[in-house]
């Protein structure tokens, strides 16, 4: 007898996921995606502080290398101020707004200005915790003279400047009385220069800053 093979389909059970299954891997993955943006958000936030970190080093390096430029090549050349007076080349202390003002040499001249001198007036100012430095075009100057301004750091919590005299005492003026007293004692004429300069700057982020400048 021939037997007859049945064709009903037979029904495979559907293999997928359960709503808990996908709940579930839904929760790791939202995990995940806190802790790897955690971790982005740390990478980014250590890259800007470490550029901002740079940027101040430069800075501060700029900064320091504009005063040794200045308070190393200092020179003995008085001048007359905008309303005539004789100033000396060096003064501090005696302007309210001013913390030094003298004159230096070493002014480049690229162009080879015959007319060009290679001396400059530089005067530093504190004013709303920065420091500024100020330029003037030239020695002797007029009421309508401007000066070139350029703040040379910021966030300064304080600046102190002082002078060593020939009795190795610090003098927060300058001239001093005694230098004065000394001059007039002598020739009558000159006052002499301090034997050298100490320049500290207080920084809010830095500490204490200090340089000292021999004169002689």
């Amino acid at each position: 007898m021939q037997t007859v093979k049945s064709t009903i389909p037979i029904k495979r059970k559907q293999q997928g996921f359960t709503l808990l299954e996908l709940l579930i891997a839904s929760i790791i993955f939202a995990i995940m995606a806190v802790m790897a943006y955690g971790g982005l958000n740390n990478v980014l936030r250590n890259s800007e502080a470490s550029e901002k970190a740079l940027k101040r080093l430069q800075q501060i390096q700029q900064s320091i290398s504009v005063l040794n430029r200045d308070f190393s090549q200092i020179v003995q050349r008085s001048i007359r101020d905008e309303y005539g007076n004789q100033q000396p080349y060096l003064a501090a202390g005696t302007n309210i707004d001013n913390l030094i003002e003298f004159s230096r040499g070493g002014r480049v001249n690229p162009a080879g200005l015959s007319q060009r001198s290679s001396l400059l007036r530089i005067t530093y100012r504190f004013e709303e915790e920065k420091l500024i430095r100020l330029q003037w075009p030239q020695m002797d100057r007029t009421q309508e003279m401007q000066a070139k301004e350029t703040v040379l750091i910021d966030n300064v919590e304080n600046v102190t400047v002082r002078f060593l005299d020939d009795n190795a005492e610090w003098q927060e003026q300058w001239p001093s009385a005694i230098a004065q007293a000394s001059a007039s004692s002598t020739t009558g004429t000159n006052t002499p220069g301090p034997v050298a300069i100490e320049i500290v700057l207080q920084l809010n982020d830095w500490g204490n800053i200090r340089r000292l400048y021999a004169m002689r």
